[in-house]
């Protein structure tokens, strides 16, 4: 999609409830509030400015967070519209706002919020080419340079400065539940004993049952971190993890958290594969967050995944 006189346009949507789940209570995180928020993204538009010409369709979230960054700017952002999507403050915000800034042929998504806003954008809109700033809890996939910086790479992305090999594809899973619905999970699908959703947020080790983890990473938080504890994970690749008596793996387990889990057993999937899971999961979490009720069998298949923007490359052609 073009804007006025042909400048690219690229998507924004942030998302003003994350960061806000009880891991960040029982760690030593705080809450990135509205107004940090407005401000990551204040930096964000400004870096845009660097690069050649863009325009930017954005949610006019329920937080006013994109509104508050434009006043923040002072008239040194880049050009901003507001997508015809009204927001209710809930994550039905970021899926159909994904998925409307598809149906414009954005050229670029840029979410702010952490990996369960990322999922929520894939969902909406498999095909975007990604550029996830952090603002989340454990942000395992979320780019956490500075946003201004992000901004310039975006921009150079979007207006075809920086070559397509500037993205980096990532593998993704499909939960597939026995009551015929399926979901992604762009880091892992946890697998829990509980039989109900709580207060969502996983960080209770003794009610993990498995995983399986696709962007394990040494410098991951959470489960993605108990799965790079176990090894390099080759490319398009997944890990399964069955927890149990088994050896100890000390990890980063949330920001300020580091703690022990006993691994029972574990083995890596290629794309293309697919796992049962274990009839002890009654609840399945995705990327760290309980969300689905078991009913029946349920399984996970690992997937290619989104195209996640590389700063670092892309800022190479500036």
């Amino acid at each position: 999609m073009t804007g006025p006189s042909g400048i690219p346009i690229i998507g924004l949507i942030a998302n003003p409830v994350a960061s806000k789940d009880i891991r960040r209570l029982v760690g030593l995180a705080r809450v990135v509030d509205v107004e940090e928020k407005a401000n990551l993204v204040a930096r964000l538009l400004v870096g845009m400015t660097a690069g050649p010409p863009v325009h930017v369709v954005a949610l006019d979230d329920s937080g006013g967070i994109v509104r508050r960054a434009l006043r923040l700017a002072r008239g040194k952002a880049v050009a901003v519209d507001f997508l015809d999507v009204t927001a209710e403050g809930t994550e039905a915000d970021t899926h159909d706002a994904a998925r409307a800034l598809g149906e414009l042929g954005t050229r670029l998504l840029v979410t702010v919020g952490g990996d369960g806003t990322i999922r929520s954008a894939v969902e909406g809109w498999p095909e975007a080419l990604l550029a996830p700033l952090a603002a989340g809890t454990n942000n395992a996939v979320a780019i956490l340079h500075e946003p201004t910086m992000v901004g310039h790479a975006a921009a150079l992305a979007a207006a075809g400065k920086a070559p397509a090999g500037v993205f980096d594809r990532l593998t993704a899973m499909v939960v597939n539940m026995g009551d015929g619905t399926s979901s992604i999970a762009v880091v892992d699908a946890v697998g829990v004993r509980a039989h109900w959703t709580g207060a969502r947020a996983l960080w209770e080790p003794d009610d993990l049952v498995e995983a399986v983890v696709a962007n394990a990473r040494s410098e991951a938080v959470g489960i993605a971190a108990v799965a790079a504890a176990l090894g390099p994970l080759a490319p398009r690749h997944a890990r399964y993890i069955r927890f149990g008596p088994g050896p100890a793996v000390r990890a980063i387990l949330g920001p300020g958290v580091v703690g022990e889990i006993s691994v029972a057993e574990h083995y890596d999937l290629a794309e293309g594969n697919r796992v049962e899971l274990d009839p002890a999961t009654r609840v399945v979490a995705l990327d760290g967050e309980r969300r689905l009720i078991r009913s029946g069998a349920a399984s996970v298949a690992v997937q290619p995944g989104a195209l996640l923007l590389s700063v670092s490359r892309a800022l190479e052609y500036r």
